[in-house]
């Protein structure tokens, strides 16, 4: 989820006062988008942040927000159905490989959302 994230840009905030960040006032009042694509490749908090790391730890990514009012709700259920689902694929095809080079794979285009717009698998 921290590598590449389904979700992109988080959904619109604004602000409720006065807000610097970098140097840069942010007028209370205006719409502050935050990339958290960007956010999840930070090298001041990410060792190594492009670099895929499945047993990385820590790693407090923001797929699901970050706490609070503005965690997803259905954090938990996502992350079991993503443990299930990956784990009954490989179960059943333990031989499943990519079937093109990972520099061939194309991204749809979306300010929001990300996602492939086509995963060929093989099985060897």
């Amino acid at each position: 989820m921290r590598y590449t994230s389904p979700v992109e840009i988080a959904t619109e905030r604004y602000t409720r006062q006065d807000l610097e960040i970098c140097g840069t006032t942010v007028p209370r009042g205006e719409l502050v988008l935050a990339v958290l694509g960007s956010a999840n490749r930070d090298e001041q908090h990410f060792e190594d942040p492009d670099t895929l790391d499945l047993a990385r730890d820590p790693n407090r990514h923001l797929a699901f927000g970050r706490g609070g009012v503005h965690h997803c709700l259905g954090a938990p259920l996502a992350r079991m159905e993503g443990r299930i689902a990956i784990s009954a694929l490989l179960q059943r095809f333990p031989s499943l490989d990519l079937g093109v080079d990972s520099g061939s794979l194309r991204w749809r285009r979306g300010i929001f959302l990300r996602g492939l717009q086509r995963l060929p698998l093989v099985l060897e």
